[in-house]
């Protein structure tokens, strides 16, 4: 493994490491735009040229492998001189609209003037190179030729992480250009990535677009619930409002973040979002609604005719919850918490073979409270031993063939009106896992817990509670304060 000296300090690297990852391993920073550790290097932006001693020109640390004996200097005058001549050349034909751009508060361009040159231009406005601006490339992305700096980090990440190439280097000299290459779409299910790693402002999210300033943001690490890959991402809100999801990068699940993934956040500011109880298509207020669905439970619980139906789109307690509730509170013995799933990611990067995001944390609760199977849930249901059926509203859609012939009262949990199920009795909501903490286990078995950005809209309640309230209204009680106290017996090591 060589060895080398950077800034005066040694420092050991295995045997194909670059200058600039073993300034890294130090703690030396060395300021870069084309460089990306999951990309391709490139070294066509210049920024992270080092001194190397007995080397005749200054040298891109990105690209240049580490050697024993090397002697690198990363705050040379040399070194200082080269970084204000790369920015100035990089801000000739820059537009400088700052204020109206939404990369301000974290822009590479910004960031790097203010620590590297504060010199100024030499260039004359008029002489500037115009581009296009504002072009709406694919559903998600708005591209602004005029601040791009031709780092390539866009066009490397269609090539090379989805492989689906659209875009490319067009044109010569100062009118180089980023475009899409003819008869392709930037439709490819990972477009917002190349907005979080575009350095400067050339490329922004058509949903987040003017929205919010950066520097009003407050940051919130959570997980996604879009499948069961379960990445990590931060979630970026101000004043209860959530503005944008992006990944968290980590070395157990992902780097990248889909764009279902991504948007997932917004059905929680939906206008479809319920604050309400519906019964029978018609809104009504929480209480009722509650004392409603209690009501008719009860109906059926006296001859053994309720179900719960567990939910892999759920936490382990507010599933828990649920199993509670079947066993302790209605006494039935038709409880299921079976859900059969393939899972491994399907596309090569990301998106999982299952949609939901805890079907191993399901298997947890299914461990300690038992239940029976899905198949003979179905089969009680389409025999018309099953009256009313409680469930999650995506978990009713994998009994609805059995619901629908035998014409069984459905009472669902939902968060938003397009979950809800055709001819569904009655609705109960409940907070999001934006709104509120939750424990998922991923298809790795890797167990995860939801920090919550966003408080839930008033009166509504987590899942967990909305069942220990429906357990009192029936006349027992689960005694669930908190959502910890639904986990008792289940084994979460």
């Amino acid at each position: 493994m060589p060895t080398l000296t950077i800034d005066g300090k040694p420092v050991e690297v295995e045997k194909g490491t670059s200058i600039l990852e073993a300034a890294q391993k130090l703690g030396v920073y060395i300021p870069r735009y084309c460089y990306h550790p999951k990309l391709s290097v490139s070294g066509n932006c210049r920024m992270c040229l080092v001194e190397v001693e007995k080397a005749p020109k200054l040298l891109t640390a990105c690209s240049t492998e580490a050697a024993e004996g090397m002697v690198v200097r990363t705050v040379s005058d040399k070194v200082k001189a080269a970084r204000r001549d790369v920015l100035e050349y990089l801000l000739i034909n820059h537009p400088l609209d700052c204020p109206i751009c939404d990369q301000a508060g974290e822009c590479g361009l910004q960031n790097y003037y203010m620590d590297y040159s504060l010199a100024k231009s030499r260039f004359k406005n008029e002489d500037k190179v115009r581009r296009q601006k504002r072009r709406a490339l694919g559903p998600h992305l708005v591209l602004d030729n005029e601040r791009c700096i031709l780092c390539t980090r866009c066009v490397r990440f269609c090539a090379e992480v989805t492989k689906t190439a659209e875009l490319e280097v067009m044109g010569r000299g100062d009118h180089s250009h980023i475009d899409m290459k003819e008869g392709k779409a930037l439709d490819n299910g990972y477009s917002l990535n190349i907005a979080d790693i575009c350095p400067v402002g050339a490329w922004t999210s058509r949903d987040f677009r003017f929205k919010q300033r950066v520097w009003f943001l407050k940051k919130t690490p959570t997980i996604c619930l879009g499948c069961a890959t379960g990445c990590l991402i931060e979630a970026h809100h101000n004043e209860n409002t959530i503005y944008r999801t992006v990944p968290l990068p980590n070395p157990e699940t992902n780097t990248w973040l889909c764009d279902h993934g991504r948007l997932a956040y917004k059905a929680v500011q939906g206008g479809d979002r319920l604050v309400k109880g519906v019964i029978k298509n018609g809104l009504i207020d929480f209480e009722p609604a509650l004392r409603e669905v209690a009501a008719r439970i009860d109906e059926a619980r006296g001859a053994g005719a309720v179900a719960v139906l567990g939910s892999p789109w759920l936490s382990i307690e507010d599933n828990a919850a649920l199993a509670r509730l079947a066993k302790d509170a209605l006494k039935t013995e038709n409880y299921c918490f079976d859900f059969a799933s393939e899972q491994g990611i399907k596309d090569g990067i990301l998106i999982n073979k299952d949609p939901s995001p805890n079907a191993n944390g399901l298997r947890l609760v299914k461990d300690a409270h038992g239940g029976i199977s899905q198949a003979e849930l179905s089969s009680r249901i389409a025999a018309g031993q099953i009256k009313v059926v409680l469930a999650e509203a995506r978990a009713a859609g994998l009994i609805k063939d059995a619901l629908k012939a035998a014409g069984t009262r459905l009472i669902v949990f939902a968060a938003n009106k397009g979950e809800i199920p055709a001819a569904t009795y009655a609705t109960l909501p409940y907070a999001s896992y934006f709104e509120t903490p939750g424990t998922f286990v991923n298809y790795q078995g890797l167990r995860r817990r939801t920090t919550p950005p966003a408080e839930a809209p008033e009166g509504v309640k987590p899942l967990w509670a909305v069942v220990n309230k429906l357990a009192a209204y029936s006349g027992s009680s689960l005694r669930l304060d908190s959502a910890e106290d639904a986990l008792k017996g289940i084994d979460l090591k």
